[in-house]
């Protein structure tokens, strides 16, 4: 180490748990020669003592002890023996993302409105197996993705990148309807009743989407990101059954991208 870097720090007699040998000046010579340290205004300090406290109380080698100090101020140090420390450079910090409570609720809620409006395809299946109906339906999803647009803008959100992440919903939920008719193709529930489409599925679908937009213009809004270390909580609040992780992935990327305008 530089000895510019290096400060050997004098303890007084008066701080006695450690006493000075016999060959160190007498306390007065020592007063003598130190020099107060000029006090710093807007100055992080370091320090860092070479042992311990504990070792510290306990040892009798007279040692001095070296005491490392950092100052970043562009005030200059002197120290008792005239050697000058220059400032030196700050500390390295790693920028954190926090998620503070409040945001951490409204991003939670996001996460099981997207997975409650998915529950729902289970009686979607139903109903279209039931009627024969296909999977897919173009028509249908292009009225979806138009709301969607709609509600977006209507919400100061970017309309075509709440379009994609719609559609990756949508590619989501086709996903999970066949994934029931696969299941029930073996052993088809014949007791087991949905809830109406018409009356019921679809516009609840319409409102949970509503929110959707809703909940993530707030949450940017109030200076909230989907950042990557969300997506733990993403995968695991967005747990609908015949969810692939493949879809779980792809929708977390599309809601990255949604922008305020």
């Amino acid at each position: 180490m530089n000895p510019v870097n290096q400060v050997s720090t004098t303890i007084s007699s008066t701080n006695s748990k450690y006493p000075q040998p016999s060959s160190v000046e007498d306390k007065s010579s020592v007063e003598d020669k130190e020099t107060p340290v000029k006090q710093l205004s807007n100055t992080n300090l370091k320090v860092n003592i070479k042992h311990p406290p504990e070792q510290c109380a306990q040892a009798s080698d007279y040692t001095f002890r070296q005491v490392a100090i950092t100052a970043t101020a562009q005030t200059r140090l002197v120290n008792s023996t005239g050697f000058t420390l220059q400032p030196g450079p700050p500390p390295e910090t790693t920028p954190v993302t926090e998620v503070l409570p409040g945001k951490n609720q409204q991003l939670h809620g996001i996460f099981e409105l997207i997975n409650q409006r998915l529950t729902y395809m289970e009686d979607v299946a139903l109903f279209k197996d039931r009627e024969n109906r296909a999977v897919e339906d173009l028509t249908r999803e292009k009225m979806v993705l138009e709301k969607a647009m709609s509600d977006a803008k209507n919400a100061g959100l970017d309309p075509n990148s709440m379009e994609h992440f719609f559609q990756a919903q949508m590619n989501a939920a086709k996903a999970i309807q066949y994934g029931y008719i696969k299941q029930w193709s073996s052993a088809r529930p014949a007791n087991k009743k949905h809830r109406d489409l018409y009356s019921e599925v679809r516009p609840r679908l319409i409102e949970l989407g509503k929110q959707i937009v809703s909940q993530i213009s707030a949450y940017l809004k109030n200076g909230g990101k989907f950042d990557n270390n969300m997506q733990q909580d993403f995968v695991r609040l967005v747990n609908a059954t015949h969810l692939s992780e493949d879809d779980k992935e792809k929708m977390f990327e599309c809601l990255q991208r949604i922008r305020v305008i």
